[in-house]
Parts: structure tokens; sequence; C-alpha cells
């Protein structure tokens, strides 16, 4: 069904609704509870689909990674070929780090650019880490941008991932602490223009950064590591171009729904 006014776009494949003339929102409402969701490529960690109260979610259940904990190198090789038809040998070479990162991509946007993405997610459990997060800018060989509020921590930060590493790019104002109630919904928006990134949480802004900055020293004023400067690293150059989705971290339990893309 198509109509000029109120477009609205239903795939066989995915359920996505276009809400406007250039706004994605993933509708959840004809997905399978119990099973993986089909908007979404699940390509680290159990993602399912979920009941929560009157609205269909997915989530990210955390009880399995710990148990194979004991083996990390566990990645779905076939999702990644379905993704970009190849096997990706990088990504595969990356897979013992990328595993203790849960991430899902949308499988509808090839890449994003410049604009909005938006989701709102609920802490439910987690013993190591209660994580909820906007994954973007995903490259072939796995390298990812991330960010995420910590509900261990409380705070919001941007993580960049390269070389089977992640590290952190910027934290949120530590002295001002974000104390939210975990049992409710909260909203995690990212705004991309050009270089300069943006995250707000529950519509306060919670932290800024540039991409293509210099990094800062080290810890004890050391010299910073060669691969968080951005002439050596791809996902930290501008612009940003990737694919985007959902992230969490280890033995996190979160659900997320709302998720909306606006490109500007």
């Amino acid at each position: 069904m198509l109509r000029k006014c109120g477009l609205v776009v239903v795939a066989a494949a995915t359920v996505i609704s276009v809400v406007r003339a250039a706004d994605v929102r993933v509708d959840l409402s004809k997905e399978t509870v119990g099973k993986p969701p089909v908007s979404f490529e699940p390509i680290v960690g159990t993602w399912v689909v979920a009941q929560d109260g009157p609205d269909k979610v997915i989530m990210i259940d955390g009880r399995p990674w710990v148990a194979s904990k004991d083996n990390p190198t566990k990645l779905l090789i076939d999702s990644a070929r379905r993704l970009y038809g190849t096997s990706n040998e990088e990504l595969m070479d990356n897979a013992k780090q990328f595993a203790y990162y849960p991430v899902a991509v949308l499988k509808n946007v090839t890449t994003f650019s410049n604009g909005t993405i938006s989701l709102k997610f609920k802490t439910i459990a987690g013993d190591s880490d209660r994580a909820s997060g906007i994954l973007f800018n995903v490259k072939q060989n796995g390298d990812w941008l991330a960010v995420r509020y910590n509900d261990t921590e409380n705070n919001v930060a941007l993580w960049e991932f390269h070389n089977g590493i992640r590290r952190n790019m910027r934290f949120s104002d530590r002295s001002k602490p974000f104390m939210l109630d975990r049992a409710a919904w909260h909203e995690l928006k990212l705004d991309i223009d050009g270089a300069s990134l943006k995250t707000y949480l529950d519509s306060a802004l919670a932290l800024e950064y540039t991409l293509g900055s210099a990094p800062g020293p080290g810890r004890n004023n050391a010299a910073p590591n060669p691969d968080l400067f951005p002439e050596n690293n791809a996902v930290l150059r501008p612009p940003v171009a990737g694919k985007i989705g959902l992230w969490a971290k280890t033995d996190t339990t979160s659900y997320f729904k709302d998720y909306v893309v606006s490109p500007k």
C-alpha cells in the first residue's frame, strides 16, 4: 500500500514504515514473539522479539552470553555474508573481541550519514553490564561507532571499535550522572551533522564529539594509540558512512522499541 500523503510502505521481508517522506520507523507489530527480529540482522548476541505489556519489543538477552563467555569467538558468520555478500575475513579476524559487544544491524538502511537516529530502551538485567546503545558507522571489516547509556555507571559514552579493540572517545560529564528509573522507558537520540555528533538522553544533551579530532594523550600523558588518529582509522574520519543498528555489552538484557531514522 502506497499513499503520496502519509506515505506507508509494508514489505514482506522487513516490517518498516515510512512515517514522513524522509523518516523510517521500525514497526515491530508484525514481528513474532520468541523469534529473532525480521527488521534487524543479529550479528553478535541473542536478539529476540519479546512482549512488554501491549508492545512488541526487541530484547537483547544477556543470559546466553554468560553461558558461552568461555568461547567468545562465536560470531554469526552467515549474517555477515547476508549483509555484505562476502565471508568478510577482516570481520571474522576481529571476532574474539567483537563477541563481547552484542550488535544487531538494521536491514533496510544500506548506509547512513546525516540526520538523527533515535530509540527507546528499558534496562532489564545484567550483572556485569547494563548498557543500551545506538550502533552506527558500521564498516565492512566490522569496525563501528556506538553511543550508549550504561545503567551501572549512569553515564553516556561514545565508543569506537577498530582492529578488534574497543576504545572510549568521550564520556558524558561524570559530575552530572544520569540516574534513570530502570522500570521506565527512556529515549536515546544521536544527531549527526557532517563531522558533528551530539547525543541526547531523554531530550537532554549528554555529549558532543567532532569526528576527525586529534586524540588526546593517554594515561600518564603517554602518547595516544596510533589507532586513535583519524588518518589511521576510517571509522573516526568524517563523513559518517555505514550501517546502523542496536548495541549492547556482555550480559546486558535490555528492551528496545521505537527505532526511528531521520536522514537530513
